[in-house]
């Protein structure tokens, strides 16, 4: 099993994802699109090029609100300079048409790229379903927020087969316990709020936790780290430990998704991953 990492664009400014690139030895690099202001696929284009030994790409784009033939244009330059280092991560967005209709635009633009560029592509999943749909075409799928449950279930899509189950791991660390779990309420919340989210919660028995984070908030956070689905300020052990339950239910690459509260510093920051890498 590998493990990657994924580091968002709001938690960290351009110049620290890059010193963090070339000092932490992860075998996958995944910039969320998260940011009007700045563009994954330039960002991950910059780590390749500080990082000879990683692979990294954006996890994940909007494929079907993106100008095809440019972004083919782009993937070519960048893979001709980093020897096929460049991976892309995509996934559906917003669908506000017909989702059997979204999912054959996403298919169809898949396959071209893939025709033109050969690389590799990654699809974001929530359920067993889309990655039913999208084994022939990918080279694998990335979850979000996956119990160990959901992870076995969804990899058995995969068995015997040259694909990479990838799955996120958001972790939350602060100063302070408190702190921490205030990150990953407003950010369970902020999902539960989407409805693809709220089902894919409901229908892993998380939902009910989820909901009582402010009301019963320490037996929810026990019960959500319990079954792999966050972890409030985590040892470098805990993150192994989780890793290796991940492994055994079928993930290929665990990739730690770090928050960090504003007043933790980016020293900080650093010296928690290089020992979780290390």
């Amino acid at each position: 099993m590998s493990i990657g990492l994924a580091l968002r664009p709001e938690v960290f400014k351009p110049v620290e994802i890059l010193r963090i690139s070339e000092n932490i030895l992860s075998e996958y690099f995944f910039i969320p699109d998260v940011s009007k202001d700045l563009d994954p696929i330039q960002l991950s284009f910059s780590i390749l090029l500080k990082n000879k030994e990683t692979m990294a790409g954006p996890g994940v784009i909007r494929i079907n609100e993106l100008q095809l033939n440019e972004l083919i244009r782009q993937i070519k330059t960048i893979n001709e300079i980093v020897e096929n280092r460049f991976f892309l991560g995509v996934g559906l967005g917003s669908v506000r048409e017909d989702v059997s209709q979204a999912i054959f635009s996403m298919r169809e633009k898949i396959l071209k790229i893939k025709q033109e560029t050969n690389i590799k592509i990654m699809v974001a999943t929530l359920r067993e379903g889309l990655a039913k749909r999208v084994r022939d075409i990918s080279d694998g799928i990335i979850l979000n927020f996956s119990t160990f449950e959901h992870a076995r279930r969804v990899s058995s899509v995969f068995k015997n087969e040259n694909r990479k189950v990838i799955s996120y791991f958001k972790i939350f660390i602060a100063q302070t316990q408190d702190a921490a779990i205030h990150l990953a309420v407003s950010e369970l919340q902020k999902y539960a709020s989407f409805p693809q989210y709220y089902e894919l919660f409901k229908k892993e028995g998380v939902i009910e936790d989820i909901t009582a984070l402010y009301s019963k908030r320490e037996e929810a956070i026990r019960n959500l780290q319990a079954k792999g689905v966050i972890a409030i300020n985590p040892s470098p052990d805990f993150i192994k430990n989780v890793s290796d339950v991940f492994y055994k239910n079928g993930i290929d690459v665990l990739a730690l998704y770090p928050y960090f509260s504003p007043a933790y510093t980016y020293d900080k920051r650093f010296a928690f991953l290089k020992e979780v890498f290390s």
